[in-house]
């Protein structure tokens, strides 16, 4: 089990969503206090276990850990020293393909006794390539050196949870303690890419990176959860995050000329209409109510090129990054007090892009076509926060925090030094769209 991925994936719940909402509110200057602090980083991940239903009839509590995983690794290293030229030789080509239609249900009832109900599930799908390329060679280099990788993930399983406190003095839903739930869906990508290419004569085709990264998520965190006759209150974090990284570098050398080469491609793609779920009916004692709610998706690409010819360098050393997010994912929760606690929502929705892009071309000859970049940037958000509360016969109040934020940043820096002319070189182009329809809906009684 990769535990530690699965944590890292389920952190970025919580960093994305808090992250863009804070950007969102500088950008707006508007003072909307969404603390999101979804705490999604609980130990879901420690066991698997199959569906689960739990009865306790004594002392002890229902407690029940589930997790469905998926983790794929690639590290490839090619190089190639040539005394004369190097052809069709030290590309490196992954492709990784994840996935999962597996649920995770539980139902718990607490019994008499003092035990809780406590349930953590996770699904989880993480993706990791490294690939290294290094070609060194005494005349020319020719369609080596190249790195390619393709990455895609899918998940329509659900987590599915129903907590029913008993009547006990402890801690069950009943007791002192409450209902616990804690539910995340993650999927992670990182791709690592890094070319160099050395010729005492020409560079072609050579030294190039592409990465395409592909996540969609249509999978549910759903949870019911009923307080007992006791002081135990009902308390549920829901996340659904989706993250996407690419680093690429890519170096060309040549005594003679460089064309074709060198050049970066990252393709990033995030589609969820997955949703958070959760109802809430407190107990006859003081426990309250408490839903933290989570949808995040944050996309990386990182790129730096470079081309040094004696000749000139034609249609190389070009960064391109293409990132899209689209959520329809909706936040709902609907709570009822009867004691005296109150209920307490936060709901978030975060998009994040960031595009970092660096191209520096030196060419003895002419330039043509190279050391530009370009960033396409587009979120679209339709999904909502909804949640109604009730407030119960006693002295707990109602509060709700809830936010949507969408955050883009593109960095771009192109530098070209010719002995002769510069063509179409060295240009800058980021194009950024947003897109929002979702809204925030209270209700409080």
């Amino acid at each position: 089990m990769q535990y530690h991925s699965k944590l890292n994936i389920l952190n970025q719940i919580s960093k994305v969503v808090n992250n863009s909402i804070i950007q969102n509110k500088l950008n707006n200057k508007k003072n909307i206090p969404v603390p999101i602090m979804i705490v999604i980083t609980f130990s879901i991940l420690l066991l698997v276990g199959p569906t689960v239903v739990n009865m306790s009839v004594f002392a002890q509590g229902n407690t029940a850990n589930q997790a469905i995983s998926q983790a794929q690794s690639s590290t490839q290293l090619g190089v190639c020293v040539s005394g004369t030229g190097t052809l069709i030789s030290c590309n490196n080509l992954n492709a990784q393909n994840q996935a999962n239609s597996g649920n995770n249900a539980l139902a718990q009832q607490g019994g008499s006794g003092s035990g809780a109900n406590t349930a953590n599930q996770a699904i989880s799908q993480a993706q990791t390539s490294k690939q290294n390329a290094l070609c060194v060679s005494g005349t020319g280099t020719f369609v080596s050196c190249n790195n390619l990788n393709a990455q895609n993930q899918a998940n329509s399983g659900n987590n599915a949870l129903a907590q029913s406190g008993g009547s006990g003095s402890g801690k069950g839903g009943s007791g002192k303690g409450g209902n616990t739930a804690n539910q995340g869906i993650g999927q992670s990508q990182t791709s690592n890419q890094n070319s160099g290419v050395v010729s005492g004569g020409d560079t072609k085709g050579s030294g190039n990176n592409q990465n395409t990264q592909n996540q969609a998520n249509s999978g549910n965190n759903a949870a019911a959860q009923q307080g007992g006759s006791g002081k135990g209150g009902n308390t549920a974090n829901q996340g659904i995050g989706q993250s996407q990284t690419s680093n690429q570098n890519a170096q060309c050398v040549a005594g003679g000329n460089t064309a074709n080469s060198c050049n970066n491609t990252s393709t990033q793609n995030q589609a969820n209409s997955g949703s958070n779920a959760v109802g809430q009916q407190g107990g006859s004692g003081k426990g309250g109510n408490t839903a933290n709610q989570g949808i995040g998706q944050s996309q990386t690409s990182n790129q730096n090129a470079q081309c040094v010819a004696g000749g000139n360098v034609a249609d190389s050393c070009n960064n391109t990054s293409t990132q899209n997010q689209a959520n329809s994912g909706n936040n709902a929760a609907a709570q009822s007090g009867s004691g005296k606690g109150g209920n307490t929502a936060n709901q978030g929705i975060g998009q994040s892009q960031t595009s970092n892009q660096n191209a520096q071309c030196v060419a003895g000859g002419s330039l043509s076509n190279s050391c530009s970049n370009t960033s396409t940037q587009n979120q679209a958000n339709s999904g909502s926060n909804a949640v109604g509360q009730q407030g119960g016969s006693g002295k707990g109040g109602n509060t709700a925090n809830q936010g949507i934020g969408q955050s883009q940043t593109s960095n771009q820096n192109a530098q070209c030094v010719s002995g002769k002319d510069a063509i179409v070189s060295c240009d800058n182009e980021s194009f950024q769209n947003q897109v929002n329809s979702g809204n925030n809906v209270l209700g409080q009684q």
